[in-house]
């Protein structure tokens, strides 16, 4: 349990261990790499750490809880539980943080709420007082940071700079662009237009004319509700000045956060010198303005993360789903050979949290080649599960969010050589491996490769992309070439933005089916360990995701109104929709007839609303159907509707209508019982000119068409008589009939 201490004698107490706590270093809640950093640490040095949790929250139990909301409500929903279910767990561990933060001994905290866990730097006391005090913690673990050249995945060293060369209209597709299709999809009317990207990266020079129009705002923080966080001044891009105030307006933990967030600095400016994160943005939404097209969705909008460390790395996860990203991209990644290796069952553990929210997440998978030797040439994340178990992965494991991108040369079509060999493993590593720090849980276990003779393992990369040999946007406004699985991963990103433009209600199941599926067959036959399932097609991968919008209807309901039935339905997607054949049937003839047709509207994705009204019907009871017809003849039914028209309480003459007319008039009326019904129409004096209706009918709502056409032009009298077995009723009305 817990020890009970006052705010009081917090500082003494963290100044006594300044001896005993070095002693206790082989604590188990402290992560043994982190152990060594600790005994190495001056008393008042800052460490980088994390500290997760033992209750975490059941992925199983998410999905259960979440899965019959819609797409991006399951998203929020997943968000919110987790978010209070951590603000639970964590309060007694966050109290003192607060409070050891107000003495300078915490410099900094991160609430990863995703995988409920406390990111923070504190000097080593305060590290060694949770460890001891709070069980509540199953561990603590260094966070250590990386040189950006480790952690980023070009090829080349030094890039080769292109200037603006804005003569060309339209601007001419980098050569990544036309290998992958993506032009013929921007002639078929999808850009990327509605699809929230994220890049994580190590910054972007989100400015460059080609990026600026495609920068994501966010709106939360729109303090003078201008609708914009980012405004041109007269000479340049700024943050809109009436947005600054240091407030945290949208309350998730991060203040003034108007495109993105630094995790590198902790900073809201994710900018920066360095132009990896440039190039990778460019290649996910360029739009050209300055003289080439480097995007594959020049319409989709963009969440921008700089990097640092692992935690950083979550950390951004967290913030993208918060903010309503629809696919994730990141071309940095993490080795096996990093000294502390990779956290691979943390970054499995938020993968899973993207797959729960819905969240796609494109990743390099580093340029080893084999040179680190099967199974750790894939990096992480890139070597977490898929949401789709391609045929071929014949070992079949649990699933997460992840799509890992290997690389071919723009130019040939062929993999670079530096492009990682797999298979990668999921098993218990520190049987073969004892050194790597970070137990593997047993339902992380699922590929294995090493402990048990002849596995597959899980084979990676997913996919391949054109890397090497691209030209992306750099800083300063001009091009530059791009390389690696760097380069091949948002060109991966950018066909999951036109796909989700196409047919947003994808899963990332169905987005990670779509490109492997229609990937051009590259290297062994199947999916295979260097190409993947093949190389990305982007405009393949369209049309398939086209084909699978369904015309869904969302809501269909009849309700009748005297003598008629108002049907009412709405879609929520539809493909390929030539209309719908309404059908009707009654309890005295149970066959289904046509009643009427109403167009579709073909192929959308936006809400469409139809409404068709059936008249003249007798008292009784009917069921209705639609029976949706697609162009090429398919058909489905829906649900069937009931409506009851009734008896009229009251009898009842309506005015003619149209009045006044020529030649021919309408006459309704209602009658509550069988009547011997008569209807008369007189001249102004009061002749008889002629004689509607006589005879008997049932009780409900009639109609009888008129037609003048013998008399002429002036004012006539019409005349109801209806004999029931309650009596007799009359009522007159008057016409206008005009030659």
């Amino acid at each position: 349990m817990k020890k009970v201490f006052t705010l009081l004698c917090l500082l003494s107490v963290v100044l006594i261990f300044t001896t005993e706590g070095k002693a206790q270093s082989g604590n188990s809640t402290i992560n043994p790499y982190l152990q060594i950093v600790l005994l190495d640490a001056a008393s008042t040095e800052m460490i980088d750490v994390y500290a997760t949790l033992r209750d975490q929250y059941s992925f199983d139990d998410l999905r259960m809880q979440t899965a019959f909301l819609p797409k991006k409500e399951r998203q929020k929903e997943v968000v919110r539980i987790l978010r209070e279910y951590a603000n639970v767990k964590q309060q007694d561990v966050r109290n003192y943080l607060e409070s050891m933060k107000q003495q300078n001994l915490v410099s900094k905290m991160d609430i990863l709420w995703a995988a409920n866990t406390v990111v923070f730097s504190a000097v080593p006391e305060v590290i060694y007082y949770l460890a001891e005090n709070y069980d509540e913690i199953a561990e603590i673990r260094y966070d250590a940071k990386f040189d950006e050249g480790l952690v980023t995945d070009p090829t080349e060293d030094v890039q080769t700079h292109y200037p603006p060369n804005p003569t060309d209209n339209p601007p001419p597709p980098q050569i990544g662009l036309t290998l992958i299709n993506a032009p013929a999809v921007w002639a078929a009317g999808d850009s990327g237009q509605g699809v929230l990207a994220a890049n994580h990266d190590s910054g972007c020079d989100w400015d460059h004319p080609d990026l600026i129009n495609n920068i994501w705002n966010n709106l939360g923080e729109d303090a003078n509700n201008n609708g914009r966080t980012v405004i041109w001044n007269g000479s340049a891009w700024v943050f809109d000045p009436g947005d600054i105030n240091g407030i945290d307006n949208d309350g998730n933990g991060y203040i003034d956060d108007f495109i993105g967030w630094d995790f590198n600095t902790n900073t809201n400016d994710p900018n920066s010198s360095q132009t990896h994160g440039t190039a990778t943005a460019g290649i996910v939404c360029g739009d050209g303005t300055n003289g080439t097209q480097t995007g594959v969705a020049p319409k989709a909008k963009l969440i921008n993360c700089e990097l640092g460390g692992e935690a950083t790395s979550w950390l951004a996860i967290q913030y993208s789903v918060d903010k309503g990203v629809d696919v994730i991209t990141s071309s940095h990644s993490y080795k096996w050979y990093f000294s502390p290796q990779p956290n691979y069952p943390m970054h499995r553990q938020m993968n899973d949290f993207e797959l729960a929210t819905g969240v796609v997440h494109t990743n390099s998978t580093s340029n080893d080649g084999n040179t680190v030797g099967i199974p750790f040439n894939i990096s992480a994340p890139g070597n977490t599960p898929t949401a789709w178990i391609h045929p071929d992965q014949t070992l079949v494991g649990g699933l997460s969010s992840v799509i890992g991108v290997g690389n071919v040369t723009a130019s040939t079509d062929i993999i670079a050589s530096s492009s990682p060999w797999g298979p990668t493993t999921w098993e218990d590593l520190q049987i073969l491996h004892p050194s790597y720090p970070f137990p593997m849980p047993v339902n992380y276990q699922d590929y294995p490769y090493e402990t048990v003779p002849g596995s597959m393992g899980l084979i990676k990369p997913d996919v391949s992309a054109p890397g090497n040999g691209t030209t992306s946007t750099t800083n300063g406004g001009g091009y530059a070439s791009f390389s690696g699985t760097s380069g091949a991963t948002p060109h991966a990103c950018g066909t999951v933005a036109l796909v989700l433009s196409a047919n947003p209600n994808l899963t990332p199941a169905e987005v990670s089916m779509i490109l492997q599926t229609t990937a051009v067959e590259k290297g062994d036959p199947g999916k295979d360990n260097r190409y993947g399932a093949g190389r990305i097609d982007a405009y393949q991968a369209y049309l398939l995701a086209i084909a699978m919008i369904p015309v869904e209807l969302e809501s269909f309901a009849a309700a009748a109104n005297e003598n008629s039935v108002t049907l009412n339905w709405s879609t929520a997607t539809e493909t390929n929709n030539s209309g719908f054949s309404v059908e009707r049937k009654t309890t005295l003839d149970e066959r289904w007839i046509e009643v009427g047709f109403v167009p579709g509207f073909g192929t959308t994705t936006e809400r469409m609303s139809y409404s068709f009204a059936d008249i003249n019907l007798s008292i009784g009871s009917y069921s209705y159907r639609l029976k949706q017809i697609d162009f090429d003849g398919t058909i489905e039914y829906s649900n069937e509707v009931f409506a009851e028209v009734g008896a009229p309480k009251n009898f009842a003459l309506m005015q003619n209508y149209p009045n006044p007319f020529n030649p021919s008039t309408t006459i309704e009326f209602s009658i509550p019982q069988t009547s011997n019904v008569s209807i008369e129409i007189y001249n102004v004096i009061g002749e008889l000119v002629a004689s509607l209706v006589n005879q008997t009918l049932e009780a409900g709502y009639h109609r009888f068409n008129f037609d003048a056409g013998s008399l002429p032009s002036g004012t006539y009298v019409y005349q109801l008589k209806a004999t029931g077995q309650n009596g007799t009723f009359v009522d007159t009305k008057k016409m206008l009939l005009m030659k």
